[in-house]
């Protein structure tokens, strides 16, 4: 460093440089040229060693006109480079001020959750072979008091690095096993699907309180299923084969979702006891104008077949993706084509409708 600045050890590894410069560019500058330094191997008992480090810049007065100011500002900005993967970042305000809406709004989500703003909706999903709804995914969605519906993909991610996810989830299934018990009352009952994020999956306290919920209204066995995504499933494989069974013994449906997205090994995939494997609507979307992704789908499909599961496939828009899905031989349908999600107490209304419209038509589906 240049004589004229100041260095101190703050605490275990973090080191601070109080230097003098022109202007931000001479700071990246001062903060490379000392990462070039850092960065020399060097030799401790006859081995050579790498270091790397991350540097945070704040500049003043533009960031602080205090110490205390440009240490927690320098501090915030080190986080974003270690975040963004990079090796220095110059503090930026615009994501402070983001933070601090993200926290806001985690606030009212954690109010959202206890005070019944939380609505469940659901999408159908329909066999292929006989034209008939087969099921539905469990869907969440926030009806804010001021903002109105906002939609999952607003706030599921800030859930997930809140620890909502945990409460959240927790409504889902109370209020998807409260549904059933009404169907089953009314013999109207057709499966709904949960959804588990690799935060609940984690929860091994989470199945336990299933069970209770589940005997507590006396819900009949494999009415509420389990779908976990391909990646969830292979970052912990080990504790993931265990937990799964445990799920399927328990006379869970387990679906994989996602599939195609991720890693999993063909043979790894043999050993899950899950029924079902959706394949990503990404693929789906795309198969009728994109080779590729139509050899995609039809080897998953004869891939899954062959292990004795079966397929559903996200993402059905068009006739033309029915059409091309049922030739491939795909077992159930989920997408707008279908039906987009919808409240939970409208589910058996248009049910009923979809029924009487399908013993209108000779065909297997019809709009």
């Amino acid at each position: 460093m240049p004589d004229s600045a100041h260095i101190a050890r703050l605490r275990g590894d973090e080191f601070a440089v109080l230097a003098p410069t022109l202007d931000r560019g001479s700071a990246v500058a001062l903060a490379e040229e000392l990462e070039k330094t850092i960065s020399r191997p060097f030799p401790i008992a006859d081995i050579e060693l790498d270091v790397s480090a991350r540097a945070g810049i704040a500049l003043f007065p533009e960031h602080g006109t205090t110490a205390d100011e440009l240490l927690r500002q320098m501090g915030k900005a080190t986080h974003q480079a270690k975040a963004r993967g990079l090796s220095q970042c110059v503090f930026d305000p615009s994501h402070q001020k983001n933070q601090a809406g993200r926290l806001t709004m985690a606030g009212e989500l954690r109010r959202a959750i206890a005070g019944n703003q939380l609505r469940l909706f659901l999408q159908p999903k329909v066999d292929f072979s006989s034209g008939q709804i087969c099921g539905a995914e469990a869907l969440v969605r926030w009806m804010h008091p001021i903002k109105g519906l906002i939609p999952p993909g607003l706030f599921i991610d800030l859930a997930e690095q809140t620890g909502l996810i945990k409460p959240l989830t927790e409504w889902v299934i109370v209020a998807a096993l409260d549904l059933l018990q009404s169907w089953q009352a009314k013999s109207c009952a057709v499966p709904i699907a949960i959804n588990l994020s690799a935060r609940n999956f984690r929860d091994e306290q989470l199945f336990a309180k299933y069970r209770q919920w589940h005997s507590e209204r006396s819900v009949s066995t494999g009415l509420l299923e389990i779908e976990i995504t391909e990646s969830t499933v292979m970052e912990h494989a080990e504790y993931a084969l265990r937990a799964l069974s445990e799920m399927s013994d328990a006379g869970i449906p387990l679906y994989v979702d996602d599939f195609g997205t991720g890693y999993s090994s063909l043979s790894y995939l043999q050993k899950l006891p899950v029924d079902y494997i959706k394949i990503d609507q990404s693929f789906v979307s795309a198969m009728h104008r994109d080779r590729d992704s139509a050899t995609i789908v039809r080897s998953t499909i004869d891939l899954v077949h062959d292990l004795g599961r079966k397929t559903v496939a996200e993402g059905v828009e068009t006739k033309e993706h029915w059409d091309l899905l049922k030739d491939l031989g795909c077992d159930i349908a989920q997408g707008y084509y279908i039906a987009k999600p919808m409240p939970s107490s409208d589910f058996q209304k248009w049910a009923e409708d979809f029924r009487k419209s399908q013993s209108r038509d000779s065909s297997s589906f019809s709009r």
